[in-house]
């Protein structure tokens, strides 16, 4: 029987005599853009999206507020999901601890930044604590929440998996984004606010 080819090229010895590779196993494929765009997207939705409050107009004429973060956070949990369901949950789990660590990285330098002297002539610096300047009951909530949530949803659809022996994707995504989602919004809004 002949043996399968390594899905890696030859391991070859860098400048530093250390032994690297040039292409991914096929099974970690994308992983890091994937997780790029999870963190990227657990970012900007604390950073823009909790800046900014909007509205809309619903159909009965009222308007609704809402943080503008609501529009794109949710698609963290689909990323959430993908990682789960092609990268299993170990490697969902390291995601997660990322992105964790990303938001309260940007936290503390945000506060930071928030809190250093501006400039003499600089006249912006009430706009800028404004809009940088979350109050740290609204960052831990966001902190936890997320923590939870994100958690809450990769066990679950990993568990489903289980559950559904890889059947009915459909309901592991649902499922799991409605535990996630649900904790997180029960966890945040009480905590914030």
């Amino acid at each position: 029987m002949q043996q399968s080819q390594s899905a890696t090229e030859p391991a070859r010895a860098n400048a530093d005599g250390v032994a690297t590779t040039t292409k991914a196993p096929a099974a970690f494929r994308y992983y890091d853009l994937v997780m790029a765009a999870f963190v990227t997207i657990l970012l900007l939705s604390n950073l823009i999206g909790a800046s900014k409050p909007s509205y809309i107009v619903l159909p009965g004429g009222e308007p609704w507020i809402f943080g503008a973060g609501v529009l794109f956070f949710p698609i963290s949990y689909i990323i959430g999901d993908v990682l789960t369901e092609v990268y299993g949950y170990a490697r969902a789990r390291r995601v997660i601890w990322t992105g964790f660590a990303a938001l309260a990285f940007m936290a503390f330098m945000a506060w930071v930044v928030v809190s250093l002297p501006p400039a003499q002539d600089w006249p912006f610096q009430s706009d800028y604590e404004n809009v940088f300047g979350n109050s740290w009951r609204i960052v831990i909530a966001s902190m936890v929440a997320f923590w939870v949530g994100e958690f809450a949803n990769s066990i679950v659809m990993a568990k489903m998996k289980v559950w559904t022996k890889g059947r009915a994707l459909w309901s592991r995504t649902i499922g799991s984004t409605v535990v996630g989602q649900g904790l997180d919004s029960m966890i945040f809004y009480p905590l914030a606010f």
